[in-house]
């Protein structure tokens, strides 16, 4: 149910990295020079233009618990010196499809927003697992066709509404009703959603499916306020959920400022509520130059990155925390093979040919190894060697001399990162006497433009391999209608192969068949060149010295989460040093 809110548009070897103090902050090794990962980020140096420093707010004092319940208010052993401030944050990109997130299109800097306004009801563990979040538990019958979904309970929405069984049917309702995840709901054969009590909710689907509720640890399992929805189309304006924060103003393309919810569910492990900051001010810099910049002076607090041109830079300038290289997203260039040139075979193979990726991998990765597939090492479904054609352009310009050298854009989204790399694959492809051109575009314009086929050739960031049955909505036929029907499955990949891999993944938990399906389906994609695999990218969030607990996670009952996963970071346990 996450769906296409997820889609972006880089491993190695490489040393271990330092914050700025010479301490690796985070949860796993940073990577360093000969590896990946990290890249550019900017900010200003009084972003609230009221001359006040950034940082932990002057006179800010713990607040009062959030009550359980409207009425009964939760004891609190307060540690001072963790409450108060405002982060400011540097995002990528803007979210201009608002912050409902079942209608909205947002790539990894939208999450990161959202995941402070909204709980999900399932975040992702650390071995594969999924863990009840907003739920207090999940479980299927015997076939997995039948799920019971059982919220915690006392917790309420930001608007004060209980958080109960007929909120959760309204959610579901909605996500049938959206235009895209309606084709993830009809694809499951959900067949109903029916309340079993105040807290409990059955689900009953059409068939056999193993993986069903990691389909609720993104966009389609934060659950929003039942209000928020009566207000239709005002709804991306005026989110309401159950998260650390709530919406206080949003200029678009300037600051999305969020602040505290004072009566918010969740504690820390000491048992101290949550979260420590009074308010996060994010800001976008389309321009990973200016980001980087606008961190480097001190203008913002936090930087979200995802390139690997400053590994060094950042961990010697900063606390840096990398994604771990499992679970890794992979950058590829994504063909449309719905239309000419690409729905043929040979055309592909022949583009794959006449990208030199080690070369553009040693500029904007420090040398990584390209990428064999879209599964990176430690993931289930990795393999070293996958068939992926090798880098021969005299047999791929042999093939356009035959067929005819098609002319065609790369479509990728506006940063100095994404232009660069765009023309070295316009160069490349140049000498294999094509001619390309480049068309750059805002994030939420580049995602709404493979979801309606509108490109030959497209750059893009996606599919962490965390789970095969979910890349099933991205990879699936069933996803792939003819433009200009939306679709999930951007490249609208056809393959019977990579279907019956998918179709059977969803009916069995046995997770030494789950990986050779994973490699079934990998080999698939080098056999059919649906992209050209070129790196793994491992997210970076970058932050001065103050900044602490990026990605601290207490879950309720206990578990682990992988952390920075696809850069999207929970920051309720985010606390500034005083400066």
């Amino acid at each position: 149910m996450a769906l296409a809110a997820s889609a972006c548009g880089g491993g190695g070897d490489s040393d271990r990295g330092d914050g700025g103090d010479g301490v690796v902050a985070g949860a796993t090794s940073a990577p360093t020079e000969g590896t990946a990962d990290g890249e550019d980020g900017t900010v200003e140096d009084d972003p609230a233009g009221d001359g006040e420093p950034v940082g932990a707010d002057e006179g800010s004092v713990a607040p009062t618990a959030a009550p359980s319940t409207p009425d009964e208010e939760i004891p609190l052993s307060v540690d001072d010196s963790v409450y108060g401030g405002t982060l400011v944050f540097a995002l990528e990109s803007e979210t201009t499809a608002g912050w409902n997130p079942i209608t909205t299109s947002a790539a990894t800097s939208g999450h990161i927003v959202l995941r402070q306004l909204y709980d999900p009801l399932v975040i992702e563990g650390v071995d594969g697992e999924p863990i009840p979040f907003l739920l207090e538990s999940f479980s299927p019958n015997e076939d997995y066709t039948e799920w019971t979904f059982t919220l915690r309970p006392g917790i309420a929405f930001h608007d004060g509404l209980p958080v109960n069984s007929a909120a959760l049917v309204r959610h579901l309702e909605e996500l049938g009703n959206a235009t895209l995840s309606r084709l993830a709901i009809e694809e499951a054969e959900i067949q109903s959603f029916e309340a079993i009590d105040d807290l409990t909710v059955k689900v009953t689907l059409g068939k056999t499916f193993v993986d069903f509720p990691l389909g609720f640890t993104s966009a389609g399992g934060f659950l929003g306020s039942p209000a928020m929805y009566d207000l239709g189309t005002d709804s991306a304006r005026n989110p309401i959920g159950t998260g650390p924060f709530m919406l206080d103003e949003w200029v678009e393309h300037e600051v999305t400022r969020l602040v505290r919810n004072p009566n918010y569910w969740r504690t820390d492990a000491e048992g101290q509520q949550l979260p420590y900051l009074d308010a996060i001010e994010f800001r976008p810099f389309e321009d990973d130059e200016a980001r980087y910049n606008t961190l480097r002076a001190g203008d913002v607090d936090a930087s979200v990155d995802n390139g690997g041109r400053r590994v060094e830079e950042y961990n010697e300038g900063f606390k840096t925390f990398w994604q771990d290289e499992r679970y890794s997203a992979t950058t590829s260039v994504l063909m449309n093979t719905s239309r000419p040139p690409f729905d043929n075979l040979e055309m592909r193979r022949a583009l794959a040919q006449c990208t030199d990726r080690q070369t553009l991998n040693t500029v904007l990765w420090d040398g990584q190894p390209p990428a064999t597939g879209p599964f990176s090492p430690g993931t289930p479904g990795y393999l070293e060697d996958s068939g992926f054609p090798d880098y021969d352009p005299d047999d791929g310009r042999a093939v356009f001399e035959r067929l005819g050298a098609p002319s065609f854009d790369i479509t990728t989204t506006i940063t100095t990162l994404d232009l660069l790399q765009a023309e070295l694959l316009v160069q490349m492809w140049g000498e294999c006497g094509l001619d390309v051109s480049i068309n750059q575009m805002l994030q939420t314009e580049a995602v709404t433009t493979a979801v309606f086929g509108n490109f030959s050739v497209f750059v893009a960031v996606n599919h962490s391999g965390y789970s095969l049955a979910m890349e099933r909505f991205w990879w699936h036929s069933g996803y792939s209608p003819p433009p200009p029907v939306p679709a999930i499955n951007f490249g609208r990949i056809v393959d019977p192969r990579i279907d019956a891999a998918l179709d059977e993944v969803i009916t069995t938990a046995d997770e030494g068949r789950q990986r050779e399906l994973a490699e079934e389906v990998n080999q698939a994609f080098a056999e059919g060149v649906y992209n050209i695999w070129l790196y793994h990218s491992r997210w970076l969030i970058a932050a001065q010295d103050y900044v602490n607990g990026i990605d601290n996670l207490t879950i309720p009952g206990g578990g682990e989460h992988p952390k920075i996963f696809l850069g999207r970071v929970f920051l309720a346990e985010t606390w500034l040093d005083d400066r």
